[in-house]
């Protein structure tokens, strides 16, 4: 079986992630810890469980990027692979997990639906032309009043595949909203709009479950969706 534990098991992501790991028989949750919790993360109970976990194991944060450090220590010297699907990290944060790839895999993505990473995709085999036809760009992003980091890590995604031409990210907060990212490429004669929404967390569920059985054979670096959707 392949062991789990979650950071932020609590949040929306970690309690639809616990409902899947339950009717999943393949997977084994060790346990989880939440924010209020975190401060017993280095406790005795919690050190047995990661010993038990350096083999087939795998360590999922939706936390809080606060916690991230900790996080990266303990899959470092347990040697348990780790997904990252928190975002609002900034420059240090994503220089540490690079150095601390070097030792085990992990796996950092803002975004782990296919259909999002389908149009990342896109942008990344069509940058040239966008260039070449004069289109510029602007991207909304629209998430759930209760999201802490504006724009989101999905829209900074987004912003960093579309190259080499204008463009700018409007952020709304809209109450229910799980995720919608809506992108115009603008030229003088015509106007392309791209819509990504989600309907529900079971996308990203879907996302975790690939990225689990694809970490699992990987001995060292720091991937992304790309390489679990695109690299076969």
């Amino acid at each position: 079986m392949i062991k789990i534990f979650i950071f932020g098991i609590t949040g929306k992501m970690g309690k639809t992630i616990l409902n899947f790991l339950k009717l999943n028989n393949i997977f084994n949750l060790l346990g989880g810890i939440n924010k209020k919790n975190c401060l017993n993360l280095f406790k005795n109970k919690y050190n047995l469980i990661f010993n038990k976990m350096n083999k087939n194991g795998i360590l999922i944060d939706f936390s809080n990027f606060n916690l991230l450090k900790k996080i990266l220590f303990i899959s470092k010297i347990f040697k348990i692979p780790l997904i990252i699907g928190i975002t609002g990290l900034n420059l240090i944060l994503l220089y540490y997990i690079k150095y601390i790839s070097t030792n085990i895999p992990i796996l950092l993505s803002y975004n782990m639906s296919i259909g999002l990473n389908l149009i990342n995709y896109f942008f990344s085999n069509l940058n040239n032309y966008l260039k070449i036809y004069n289109f510029n760009s602007f991207i909304i992003d629209i998430h759930h009043d209760k999201k802490i980091d504006s724009p989101s890590g999905t829209s900074l995604m987004i912003f960093s595949k579309i190259k080499n031409i204008n463009k700018n990210i409007f952020s709304i907060r809209i109450k229910n909203i799980i995720g919608n990212h809506i992108i115009y490429l603008i030229s003088n004669n015509e106007i392309i709009k791209i819509e990504h929404l989600v309907l529900n967390r079971n996308i990203f569920i879907l996302g975790i479950f690939y990225s689990i059985l694809w970490l699992l054979n990987k001995k060292k670096g720091c991937y992304s969706m790309y390489d679990i959707y695109f690299s076969c």
